[in-house]
């Protein structure tokens, strides 16, 4: 198996039903990333989300992390963790990027250890994400009706 066909597994792996937000519209990126980052501390008790949130916030203000095929990854490492943690929003109605001037329609928070070892899958997890998250695919994950499908299909 290629380096490119493990990092594929791993983003469906990363993401089940319960960790998908499907929203017509939302207010802004901040408020999306904490709800995002709620739903995945929801899992995890050594997480404080308001914490979580101000990390990946923080390292938002940094470099966006918006890219032009509509797909937001707002990402932190962090020590508390011991393998990796996501959540995803799939928007119906695009939510402008204020960073600038583009859209999101996806955003794929992931959460990755702080340990030296981690670095490279979450590089790779980064490049995988990219990859996979075309205006195409994009297009097809908001048709989906349900977190289930949506789930699913990233799976593929």
């Amino acid at each position: 198996m290629s380096q490119n066909e493990q990092s594929k597994i791993s983003l469906g792996s990363l993401i089940k039903p319960s960790r998908v937000l499907v929203a017509e519209a939302y207010p802004d990126k901040k408020q999306l990333i904490e709800a995002l980052v709620k739903t995945v501390c929801k899992d995890y008790a050594q997480l404080d989300s308001a914490d979580v949130a101000s990390q990946v916030l923080k390292r938002e203000e940094g470099i966006s992390t918006t890219l032009d095929t509509g797909l937001s990854i707002p990402h932190a490492r962090l020590e508390e963790l011991t393998d990796f943690a996501a959540a995803m929003a799939v928007l119906r109605t695009p939510l402008r990027d204020a960073a600038g001037d583009l859209s999101i329609r996806v955003m794929f928070l992931f959460l990755s250890p702080a340990k030296p070892a981690f670095f490279q899958k979450h590089l790779q997890i980064l490049s995988a994400l990219a990859e996979k998250f075309k205006p195409e695919f994009i297009e097809e994950l908001v048709s989906l009706k349900s977190a289930e499908e949506i789930a699913a299909r990233l799976a593929r």
